[in-house]
């Protein structure tokens, strides 16, 4: 179904005048009091959360009743990067060929624009609303996840949720998590015209990383009917000071991409088991495993309501049959279904493949399409939401 006139324009409006608006590394002010502002202005209730004295975030609410669903997207972005590689601007909204370009169109300002326009619709409307709907404009998710951490943290209570992310307008009901670890070997500095006098951390690093390249072969062999094959990829690497010493140490990083069938325990043994064998004994070097960050993978049960909601939405909008499937990343699902324990799915416009990326776009069309699926699901969950499949 092609979108209406009317919804396209207030796509493009709102998402020109978030894109303008820098939310990156940190800056959320801005964009937190303009949708603050913006929500006042139609007499929605609203609250402002505050970390470390500065807005992260703002939650309006609208409805009444027992039970409640949550729209809940990041406001916040990467930097732009190389201004020399993109086309415009990234600061500067343009369109083109019924596209939007500029930072964050995609990830996530377009998504949290046909949010906002479904949430501004039922608005008006709300007092006939059976249930609440909760719209989550949430920053620090490119920080791991602060803003929607901090509202669970706050008691967020809820039925269902939507997060929104790039998906094609395809519910996804399942995302991997990712374990962050250090790999460190611990040598002897010496000079580089003695080198029996040292012991070279790069060299002892050398079979690690072999050994974790052969263990990364089989994870790959590793997968889920939902989000995928697991992974594991060696991602950085760091040792010596100078030309002319031996390296006392050298540093590695991995990223270890979790099934929901797989536990950060196991995953975690798994790798210190491969680095301490692959140590050779007779180096006489030590290595130590650290953990950066362990983001747990996250599943919604496909017989919640929740999800047979979005799927005969998106079916009903889109014209073809639509299935949940998975995400092979991670977002901000993980909190609110493994803290939270609110049924999630994440559900959006656009192609999450251009995330990140210089020149990035999204569909006008695709925002406005998404407002009705959003608008349908929250109308279907509302009648039917006690229902599991």
């Amino acid at each position: 179904m092609a979108a209406p006139t009317d919804v396209r324009e207030r796509v493009k409006s709102l998402l020109c005048d978030l894109i303008a608006i820098p939310s990156y590394g940190g800056a959320e002010e801005a964009i937190i009091r303009y949708l603050a502002d913006r929500f006042a202005r139609q007499d929605i209730p609203r609250r402002v959360t505050e970390l470390e004295g500065k807005p992260i975030n703002v939650v309006a609410e609208i409805g009444k009743g027992p039970r409640a669903i949550v729209l809940n997207s990041h406001v916040d972005t990467v930097p732009p990067g190389d201004p020399a590689a993109w086309l415009t601007d990234p600061l500067t909204p343009v369109e083109k060929d019924g596209l939007i370009y500029g930072r964050g169109a995609m990830d996530a300002k377009g998504c949290l624009t046909a949010m906002i326009v479904a949430f501004e619709t039922l608005a008006q409307t709300r007092d006939s609303l059976p249930g609440k709907v909760i719209l989550m404009a949430v920053g620090g998710e490119e920080r791991g996840g602060l803003g929607t951490k901090a509202e669970v943290a706050k008691g967020l209570k809820a039925e269902a949720a939507i997060i929104g992310e790039s998906t094609h307008l395809v519910p996804l009901v399942a995302h991997k998590g990712v374990l962050r670890l250090e790999v460190g070997v611990i040598g002897r500095a010496a000079h580089a015209s003695d080198p029996e006098a040292g012991i070279n951390a790069i060299v002892a690093m050398g079979p690690i990383l072999l050994a974790l390249d052969e263990l990364a072969g089989k994870v790959r062999q590793r997968s889920d009917a939902y989000t995928g094959k697991a992974s594991l990829v060696i991602s950085t690497i760091s040792g010596g000071v100078a030309l002319n010493v031996i390296p006392a140490s050298c540093v590695i990083s991995i990223d270890r991409r979790v099934l929901p069938n797989e536990t950060e325990a196991d995953v975690n043994r798994e790798i210190v088991e491969v680095v301490n064998r692959a140590l050779p004994a007779a180096s006489g070097a030590r290595v130590a495993v650290r953990k950066v960050r362990f983001v747990p993978p996250a599943t919604t049960d496909p017989g919640e309501p929740i999800v047979a909601a979005t799927e005969r939405a998106a079916s009903a909008v889109l014209g073809r049959p639509i299935q949940s499937a998975g995400l092979p990343a991670t977002c901000d699902m993980t909190y609110l279904v493994n803290d939270g324990g609110i049924p999630t799915v994440i559900l959006g416009p656009g192609d999450i493949g251009v995330a990140h990326q210089a020149n990035e776009h999204i569909s006008i069309e695709q925002m406005a399409l998404a407002v009705e699926v959003y608008l349908r699901t929250i109308d279907a969950w509302m009648k039917d939401g006690a229902v599991r499949r």
